[in-house]
This record gives structure tokens, sequence and C-alpha cells, in this order.
């Protein structure tokens, strides 16, 4: 196969990206759906757009494994790699965050986790944070995490699989004079969304003038490389987005817009991507899951 990693690094911005990154982009993106499964010597395949070498991808395939992100088996000489149970959430709930934005329609309702109430263990703490900020909750208090979102589901089955010494307990709650508090500034300063729009526009910076080239004329390795960049760096910056729905949000917000790029050029690259992971490994399309269809779909209205 030829070594694209000059185009990869220019892409993406990869000579400052670890493999295990890519490598959770490539597991989450590519294999999660079809199967969850994949051999070491394909991943050698895969990842060889990006310059890493394989002793760098077992390395890092290894780490995964101590984070219970995988489980390995020797089969004779080769090794294959498996999602493990919580693996396979995070990668649902990582569906839900990288390729999906939340309802046009949204009734004021937030879901909050009391932490500080309970949790006093100190590792406790920073796991809870680490997690609950990936899910899109803001501390907007000391120990008090909040996402407006109606429903609790996220948030127990976070809970549910942290293995913390003490569960904090999750509630419903509403803001009294919303629409006085958007307009006071309240959910720009305390979410942070300054930090959120500035890397949004270095997505949008990087991936427009892409978007505007002859991309059908790419490789179906270049179209897998220039996928998983895409999917990478958005996962990067929706690490840091509250994701707040419209209501609360600025008039003609960044992130809209690197969504729908980022789409466009998802839909552009993904039948010659798909064809690069078919031809490299033995995971097929045909026995994707129903979340392929999902990705980067309109907003729901509700």
């Amino acid at each position: 196969m030829t070594n694209l990693s000059a185009e990869a690094r220019q892409w993406g911005g990869l000579s400052s990206t670890s493999a295990r990154s890519v490598l959770v982009t490539i597991l989450g993106d590519s294999v999660a759906p079809l199967g969850g499964e994949v051999w070491l010597a394909d991943l050698f395949d895969l990842t060889q757009p990006f310059g890493f070498s394989q002793r760098l991808v077992r390395t890092s395939m290894y780490r995964l494994v101590n984070e219970n992100w995988l489980e390995n088996e020797r089969v004779g000489r080769r090794s294959r790699y498996r999602l493990t149970a919580y693996a396979r959430l995070e990668c649902a709930d990582a569906d839900r965050r990288i390729y999906r934005r939340n309802p046009r329609n949204w009734d004021g309702v937030w879901s909050l986790v009391l932490g500080d109430t309970v949790v006093t263990n100190d590792a406790d703490k920073r796991t809870l944070a680490k997690h609950l900020k990936w899910h899109g909750f803001v501390e907007i208090g000391r120990g008090v995490w909040a996402i407006p979102e109606p429903e609790l589901e996220t948030a127990n089955e976070l809970l549910d699989r942290l293995d913390l010494d003490v569960r904090p307990p999750v509630a419903k709650a509403r803001f009294d004079r919303l629409e006085e508090l958007v307009e006071r500034g309240l959910f720009r300063s305390s979410f942070e969304l300054t930090t959120a729009e500035s890397a949004y526009q270095g997505f949008v910076d990087r991936y427009r003038p892409i978007s505007r080239s002859p991309l059908t004329s790419s490789s179906p390795l270049e179209a897998f490389a220039l996928r998983t960049m895409v999917v990478h760096d958005l996962r990067r910056v929706r690490l840091i987005d509250p994701d707040l729905p419209p209501a609360l949000l600025p008039d003609e917000w960044i992130g809209t817009e690197a969504f729908d790029l980022a789409g466009r050029l998802y839909r552009t690259v993904a039948a010659k991507a798909w064809s690069a992971v078919e031809d490299v490994t033995d995971l097929c399309l045909s026995r994707a899951d129903s979340r392929l269809e999902r990705r980067f779909a309109p907003p729901l209205s509700s």
C-alpha cells in the first residue's frame, strides 16, 4: 500500500496526534458498527496512511486493553482484538455526540448529577468529571453537573458503569426566566462557548478548502484516511462543546457550520472509505448496525 502520511498530516495535523487517539477513532467509526472485532495485522494496514509504525500500533492497542477498551485473543501467530462491553457503550455514546445534534425542540428540562453531595474520593471525582465532560455535562456549581436534555438515561447509564465508590444522585430541573438568562449571556460564559467557537472555527478553516477539492478522484485508502481525520478532529471539538440546544446558542452558531461541513465530507468519501475497510479487513458493510444510517442525519424535530 502507498504511504500517505504526508497527506494525512496535512488533512488533520496528525504530526501532534497520538496513535492511540487515532485508533480509538478507527475502532469507533469503522470497526464498532461492523461487529467490533479486527485483526492486528489489518490495523497495521489501515493505519499506514498516518505514518504509524507497527510497533507503535501494537503498543497503543496494548494500552487500550489495559484501559478495558479491548480484549485480545491469540489465534496461532495472529492477534485479534474485540471491543469490550464498556467500549461498546462508549462507542454508542460517542455516536450520539459526534454524528448527531440535539433536537431543535427542547422543553427546558435539564438533567443534573449532584456529584459533590456524596463523592468524596479524589480519584472518583476526577473520573466523574472526565466522563461527564465527554458526555456533554458542564459543572454549573461546585460538584453540580448539568446537561440540557429531558431524559436521565444518559446520566444513569454512565454512572452505572463508572464503578465509583458512591454513586451520585441524578435529578431533573428547570431554570426560571430562561430567556432572560440567555440574553444576559449566562450560558455563553458558564458553558465557555468562546472556547468551543474557536475550536469549531479551526475545524472549518482546516476542512473547508478540502471540501472544495475533487475528492471523487481519491483512492479508497485516501478516502478512509480523510474520513477518519474528519471524525477524529470533530470528536476533539465535541469534547469541549457543551452541546447546548439551539435555544441556548447565539445566532449563526459556528458549530452548525462545522457539523454540516463534516457531514458533507463524510458522505462524499463514505463509499470509498468503506471499500478500503472491506478490502483490508474481513469486516463487511452488509453486516453494519442501524446506527450508520443516522450518522450526520438532519437534527430531530422533537
